[in-house]
């Protein structure tokens, strides 16, 4: 508006449209400054109210509303900082289980809230639904993604006495547990406070101007008054003033952290504040240990390799109806890749088999006898492993 008051030769339109801008933005500046003092402190807004209306006082009307301005601007971009981490956090609010299933003494089942939950309820979950509680499973079997937690895509079979956290999802099976921790002392809550106070944690350059604040502010005051004692020229004291307020400085630490962020929000990586911005500046080396980091995080069947005389599509239907008493997700994607090449499982009888924890899986199909898993299976199957097959696998 006071550009256009300027083009159509009214100074007086124009010199009143940047008062008012001057005052519109220098108001919350104003009131910082005094809330700074108030604590003993010289803020930088310190130093810009002196100088804005320092110019206000000389005329210099354009040059009060930039320097407002400036610092205006600065706070949206800290505004916008918080707002782009905040938003992330709040689809790590929304991942958190709302209700619950308990189990009654009686055997009836009451949905309640999932904060409602106390220390020894008994908590059913089913398929799909998610873990409300941290706890104990007292019963039934389950594969679970705890991608939440560990940061693992791969879901994990949980059984009888296995852990289960607060905001896993329950992929396939059923569960009854026994709540241990419930509300804010859950994992899952503890994640999500620990990023909330990594929000209000200044960054390493925040607090380094908060510092500097307190000696450059008086220090230029006490310059400007010089200028003044030995000039006897308020508008060149005022104008030292004016040119001394470090806007740059101001805008620099929250224009670098709110674009780091926003470009990080927009490609699903959260963020947790303008220090871990900074700290990423020095990193020249990342370390990646968790699967759906840089892949999908969906395994699938890429290659059979032949060690035998058997056809690869005869040893993957095999496979694939004995890896149907497993809830594993790498079992699982053997199944699938047999079902997506139009082979029905139905046809092949099975019997004999057995999921075993943390090797693999044994059976018996049309006869064969398969055994499926790691080194630990083959190990306790009595299978010896070739030269060939160890250096494939």
């Amino acid at each position: 508006a006071a550009l256009i008051a300027s083009a159509a030769d009214q100074p007086l339109w124009k010199d009143g449209f940047l008062i008012a801008a001057t005052v519109l933005a220098g108001t919350p500046i104003l009131i910082k400054a005094i809330q700074a003092v108030r604590l003993r402190t010289f803020s930088i807004e310190l130093l810009v109210s002196i100088a804005v209306i320092g110019a206000l006082f000389i005329g210099e009307y354009v040059e009060s509303a930039v320097v407002t301005f400036l610092f205006l601007f600065g706070d949206y971009l800290e505004a916008r900082t918080l707002q782009k981490t905040r938003s992330s956090i709040k689809e790590l609010f929304d991942m958190a289980p709302q209700e619950a299933i308990v189990l009654r003494p009686d055997g009836s089942r009451e949905t309640i809230d999932a904060d409602e939950v106390e220390v020894g309820d008994r908590v059913v979950v089913l398929p799909g639904g998610k873990i409300p509680v941290d706890g104990r499973i007292v019963k039934g079997r389950a594969s679970i993604n705890e991608a939440t937690i560990t940061g693992e895509s791969v879901p994990v079979v949980k059984e009888e006495n296995d852990p289960v956290y607060s905001g896993s999802i329950l992929d396939t099976g059923y569960i009854e547990l026994i709540a241990e921790k419930v509300g804010d002392d859950t994992t899952f809550a503890k994640i999500i406070e620990l990023v909330e106070e990594a929000q209000d944690a200044k960054s390493k350059t925040e607090r380094f101007l908060d510092r500097f604040a307190n000696y450059y502010t008086p220090g230029i005051v006490l310059l400007a008054a010089l200028v003044f004692i030995i000039t006897r020229d308020l508008h060149l004291a005022i104008t030292f003033l004016v040119i001394a307020c470090p806007g740059a400085l101001v805008i620099g630490a929250p224009v670098s952290n709110v674009a780091g962020i926003g470009n990080g929000a927009k490609h699903g990586v959260l963020i947790k504040g303008g220090e871990i911005m900074e700290r990423l500046a020095k990193v020249d080396t990342l370390v990646f240990d968790k699967t759906g980091t840089l892949t999908k995080g969906k395994p699938e069947v890429t290659d059979i390799h032949l060690l035998g005389n058997m056809a690869a599509e005869q040893i993957l239907a095999l496979v694939a109806k004995a890896e149907t008493v497993s809830e594993h997700p790498l079992g699982q994607t053997i199944v699938k890749e047999a079902e997506s090449k139009g082979m029905d499982l139905n046809n092949y009888h099975l019997s004999a088999g057995e999921a075993i924890k943390g090797h693999g899986i044994t059976a018996t199909v049309d006869g064969h006898t398969i055994a499926a898993g790691n080194r630990k299976l083959m190990k306790r199957e009595g299978i010896a492993i070739d030269k060939k097959a160890a250096a494939y696998a």
